[in-house]
């Protein structure tokens, strides 16, 4: 009893601090490490907290925008002992699922429905070697578009900014939902590494457009060229991250991803535990965030409806 009173005191701060990992867990993205990229700042402060280490109990790979290297990179982080690989974005969950069918893989895939891409059985219960964190896209879509509705009252279209990287199930989603709302779409094909001026050229016109980005890895480091690019032209943009928002973007309605990205990392060290991954129901976000940013408002000349900003979790001015 003095002991536990003792530490509870903080006479045994090592004791307070994040026990050792109970394994190893390899991280895949195909894009980037970089520290500041956000998904790997936030990711890492979760794993750091629990204990694990980069390079030591935490092994990070890259396919640095090619995705001919994932599967490599999978038999690589597999080869070096991981007990559960997090694997970010369709294409890294895909070579994650075909190269590592003996690995317990946590998706961190906000492209793909996982059930009719076979990588789960159900939401509760994926079955599998494959769980983690997955969005419900029908719902999200339709919040997007109604945002860019009320924000661009003479909207007459949206264009979805798509990766075909990512695979088409988000966007065949967004235009089945744009569809039952009865909204004109057009597709821009793109990716991290286009001329944004002239891609975005082609959209503009005599139809009021809003671009819509849907989910993609390696989107945010590229963000500030991709809405200056569009303002230039007088296109509206909305992302789903919030730290589009924060780098430019007219607005952002997501997850929170400060509080959605660590569950990645919960779900992995519950693996680590000993739990299966086959019992341990997708992640869906539980917080979402929408932020409008007052000042591309205003270089786009619009006013934001009060209701907007009324609901928003943050304006930046």
């Amino acid at each position: 009893m003095l002991l536990i009173a003792m530490v509870g005191a903080g006479y045994f701060p090592e004791l307070l601090r994040a026990q050792p990992a109970k394994g190893k867990i390899g991280y895949l993205h195909p894009v980037t490490i970089n520290p500041n990229h956000i998904t790997f700042s936030v990711l890492a402060g979760e794993w750091r907290r629990l204990g694990y280490v980069e390079g030591e109990t935490v092994l990070t790979r890259s396919g640095e925008g090619d995705p001919q290297r994932l599967p490599e990179l999978v038999r690589d982080l597999t080869g070096k002992g991981v007990g559960v690989l997090i694997a970010v974005g369709a294409q890294a969950v895909r070579a994650a699922a075909s190269g590592a069918s003996s690995t317990p893989i946590v998706a961190f895939d906000l492209e793909t429905d996982p059930i009719q891409a076979g990588l789960i059985r159900s939401v509760a219960r994926p079955g599998g070697n494959v769980t983690g964190l997955f969005l419900d896209t029908p719902v999200l879509a339709a919040k997007w578009i109604q945002l860019m509705r009320e924000m661009v009252p003479a909207l007459d279209r949206v264009a979805f900014a798509w990766q075909p990287s990512a695979g088409r199930s988000q966007l065949d989603v967004a235009l089945r939902v744009a569809e039952n709302l009865g909204v004109e779409t057009t597709v821009l094909e793109f990716s991290v590494n286009d001329d944004f001026p002239s891609l975005l050229s082609a959209i503009a016109g005599l139809k009021r457009t809003g671009i819509i980005q849907l989910s993609g890895p390696g989107i945010t480091p590229v963000a500030e060229k991709f809405v200056a690019a569009a303002t230039q032209i007088n296109l509206p943009t909305l992302s789903f991250l919030g730290e589009a928002a924060r780098r430019g973007f007219l607005m952002s309605y997501g997850p929170n991803q400060r509080d959605y990205f660590p569950r990645a990392v919960q779900l992995a060290d519950r693996i680590l535990g000993g739990e299966k991954a086959s019992e341990l129901p997708v992640e869906r976000p539980s917080k979402f965030e929408f932020i409008v940013n007052l000042r591309t408002a205003r270089a786009l000349n619009l006013v934001v409806p009060p209701t907007l900003l009324v609901g928003a979790d943050e304006v930046i001015e």
